[in-house]
């Protein structure tokens, strides 16, 4: 895919880049990217990956406000869960076991929850039997904390997309606002867990 002048201007920032540059945000531009839940993580990964100039964003309609409109070649559209391609990546609620067929398909999945984000395999509940239950945040400090997780997700996609960084693909990342602590835990998937067997793999 080639990047019109329009492109060029908006991402001239992320083009000088040597671990984005021309073909990076090429990817960008030509991906699909489904944002399959709402709330301040959502929100900000609906934000983030418009800015960073992903072509395609399936989103719940509230999500849409959030997308400039003068964003050059950006393409919105309803999620739709089976979509003969899928995605190449989705950003998914808590899913229990009767929502997993409903959910997008996608070669990378991620999930933020109650203070946790990671890329399935593992889904949040393999990381609640393997890390046990998190420290409540409170009405005032979880919207803060889901925000920052959602620009970490964001910025874990992009690095999916461009193919760049370390994924954070076998981990889990913590993170308590109180205490201002963040940590990233080795978490196995569990064998038979169908959430995490439904995660389509590169």
């Amino acid at each position: 895919m080639r990047l019109d002048d329009a492109q060029i201007e908006r991402y001239s920032r992320q083009l000088v880049l040597p671990e984005v540059g021309p073909q990076g945000q090429a990817r960008l531009a030509g991906a699909r990217v489904a944002i399959a839940t709402v709330g301040p993580a959502a929100e900000r990964v609906v934000a983030y990956l418009a800015a960073a100039g992903v072509g395609t964003l399936a989103v719940a309609p509230p999500l849409r406000a959030l997308v400039d409109p003068a964003q050059p070649n950006l393409r919105l559209e309803p999620i739709a869960p089976d979509a003969s391609l899928p995605y190449d990546a989705a950003l998914v609620d808590t899913m229990s076991t009767s929502d997993v067929a409903r959910a997008p398909r996608a070669r990378r999945t991620f999930w933020i929850a109650e203070g946790r984000a990671a890329e399935i395999p593992p889904c949040s509940a393999c990381a609640a039997i393997a890390l046990g239950p998190t420290t409540p945040a409170g009405d005032t400090l979880a919207p803060l904390r889901d925000a920052l997780l959602g620009t970490i997700v964001a910025t874990e996609i992009v690095k999916t997309l461009v193919e760049i960084g370390t994924p954070l693909r076998g981990h889990v990342l913590t993170y308590d606002p109180d205490t201002a602590s963040l940590a990233t835990t080795p978490v196995a998937a569990g064998s038979q867990c169908p959430r995490c067997r439904s995660a389509t793999r590169d």
